[in-house]
């Protein structure tokens, strides 16, 4: 996951960002494929096609992205959440583990709580509001503008 983003105006963001960068990806690829076909000397023509494999598996991933969080934005679910503590969002900090269930099956994450201050949101035992997807029910997000007042 890139980004642990929760309301509809930052993943509409999010999904106009990696559009981008699908064009982008998409475009290196373009342009190596023709560059593998034309040149014939074996040393640039192995770096080209590497440089191809890197562009191929970012595009990949920027795909997953996309459609997951296309999933968010478009059909979410929503669950009661439960906070645990702090912990380490990869690139973003500190952040907030959390806990819910979908289907039986209880599931942690940890989200950034940006832009609110630390001390605003309960944690241990706050409840909040999950946004996840069918498609991948591992991937909620809390939503910690959104607590559940009278939640067990």
């Amino acid at each position: 996951m890139l980004l642990n983003i929760v309301t509809d105006e930052k993943l509409l963001t999010s999904q106009i960002v990696k559009i981008v960068l699908l064009c982008i990806t998409c475009g290196g690829i373009l342009v190596n494929l023709i560059k593998l076909i034309r040149i014939k000397e074996t040393q640039r023509r192995v770096v080209i096609f590497l440089t191809l494999l890197g562009l191929c598996f970012a595009t990949y991933y920027i795909l997953n992205e996309y459609f997951m969080e296309r999933s968010l934005l478009h059909n979410p679910k929503y669950v009661t959440g439960t906070t645990l503590g702090y912990c380490s969002v990869t690139g973003l900090g500190e952040g907030i583990e959390f806990e819910y269930e979908v289907n039986g099956k209880k599931i942690r994450n940890c989200n950034t709580y940006y832009p609110l201050f630390k001390d605003s949101i309960n944690v241990p035992n706050g409840k909040y509001i999950v946004r996840y997807s069918e498609n991948d029910i591992t991937d909620g997000r809390m939503d910690f503008k959104k607590p559940v007042s009278g939640a067990k």
